[in-house]
């Protein structure tokens, strides 16, 4: 059994489910987000033997975060993690690529927060269109790894630092963001994870738009004006897993 790792762009992915219909796959199945490995498992098995290959497809489809899209030919599968969420779960017995082809196509309208210490950026797109955005910077200092008194001052002096820059993202989010929010689809984090969550549990802001964020996060080393353009060609990228008897 072997499983093979690769990321896909908008128009890799296009390309590459173009070049399947060449030897068209005998079935093709589709997984909303949160689908149950029992239910994954039930729909497969009318098109799929017990096994390895059936064990390995349900576990990568349990882990999607947006859900995920199966086709199979001759003892090789493909699970594809689209970028964005599939509101249905079937199998066809036959290759069809449309509703995949459907979330690649459309031109979302994202929102993206970028944040790391120090430096943020926002952005909201509509397809590759950037429509507003704001970056800037704030103080805040690298950790003090020693002890004593002088260490628990220093420690509550950047406790304020971060407060004050995080307050500082929140009001230019506000003023980019929500102009936009009745459009906006989806909102997807940049960044640090740890940044991001206390970030987001400080500043009630971030907390309202819970309802419409993606559970991904984007790797940004350096939260700029600059590298919004990199940060939603990612947003748009698939990840699929080639998995082989």
């Amino acid at each position: 059994m072997l499983t093979n790792q690769f990321t896909l762009t908008r128009a890799g992915a296009l390309s590459w489910l173009r070049r399947l219909e060449e030897k068209p796959p005998v079935f093709t199945a589709y997984f909303a987000a949160a689908a149950s490995i029992a239910d994954t498992e039930k729909m497969l098995l009318e098109v799929l033997d017990r096994g390895q290959v059936l064990d390995e497809i349900c576990g990568k489809v349990g882990k999607a975060p947006a859900g995920a899209a199966v086709f199979y030919i001759s003892g090789k599968a493909w699970v594809v993690w689209p970028p964005f969420p599939l509101d249905e779960s079937r199998v066809v017995r036959s290759y069809e690529p449309a509703a995949l082809e459907a979330v690649l196509e459309r031109d979302w309208r994202l929102a993206l927060v970028l944040v790391r210490l120090g430096r943020y950026a926002i952005g909201v797109f509509h397809g590759e269109k950037l429509i507003d955005c704001k970056a800037g910077t704030g103080l805040v200092h690298a950790r003090h790894h020693k002890g004593g008194s002088s260490a628990n001052r220093f420690a509550r002096h950047r406790e304020k630092q971060m407060e004050s820059f995080f307050t500082r993202v929140e009001v230019h989010a506000r003023e980019i963001l929500e102009p936009h929010l009745k459009e906006i689809d989806y909102v997807i984090y940049g960044g640090t994870r740890e940044t991001l969550q206390t970030m987001r549990s400080q500043c009630r802001f971030f907390s309202n738009l819970q309802s419409k964020s993606l559970g991904r996060l984007l790797s940004v080393r350096e939260p700029r004006r600059s590298t919004l353009g990199e940060a939603n060609a990612q947003a748009y990228a698939s990840t699929v897993f080639e998995i082989t008897e």
